[in-house]
């Protein structure tokens, strides 16, 4: 079978275009251009999914995503769609008595074109819910104290909400 082979034109032709291709290929590695980012410069983020204050916990991640291309002297150093990091900082969930819950996330980081993480500044987004604190303290004393009870609402920002970030140090960045 390997004689048929060895004796088989277009066996013959198939390897040598394929190996043509192959030496053909570009070895030569592509130059990258170092472009500074400069301190302040606004990356504008939304967030991907919903934030709650009901199912969060203090130092947890949230993911969010560049809204815009951000571009430095005509060349693109962070893209849209590019993930960027968020934590949470502060969360309360509602409690009784009406209380209201509230969520604080800061946004930490996102990734430029070369995959290299560009910091930012301390952006915070915060949220408060609906407080209730007054309703459930006069329904409790004039119909049922069992009204005492009655929670708040939790802080939901929406998915999508805008943010802006800035760039906090100059960052050099290979486009």
């Amino acid at each position: 079978m390997i004689k048929n082979l060895k004796k088989n034109q277009g066996i013959k032709v198939v390897c040598f275009f394929l190996a043509f291709s192959i030496l053909n290929m570009s070895f030569i590695p592509r130059s990258y251009e170092t472009v500074k980012i400069p301190a302040g410069t606004v990356v504008t983020l939304e967030n991907s999914s919903g934030i709650s204050s009901a199912n969060l916990t203090v130092g947890q991640t949230i993911d969010f995503f560049v809204r815009d291309d951000v571009k430095v002297g005509g060349q693109t150093v962070i893209r849209r769609g590019a993930p960027a990091r968020g934590q949470v900082v502060r969360v309360q969930k509602a409690k009784g008595l009406g209380k209201e819950g509230s969520v604080e996330v800061e946004v930490k980081s996102v990734q430029a074109v070369d995959g290299s993480e560009v910091r930012l500044t301390s952006t915070r987004i915060f949220e408060e819910g609906e407080d209730r604190q007054t309703a459930a303290i006069l329904l409790g004393v004039l119909v049922c104290i069992l009204f005492l009870t009655k929670k708040g609402k939790n802080a939901e920002i929406a998915p999508g909400t805008s943010i802006d970030g800035r760039v906090a140090q100059e960052t050099s960045v290979e486009v």
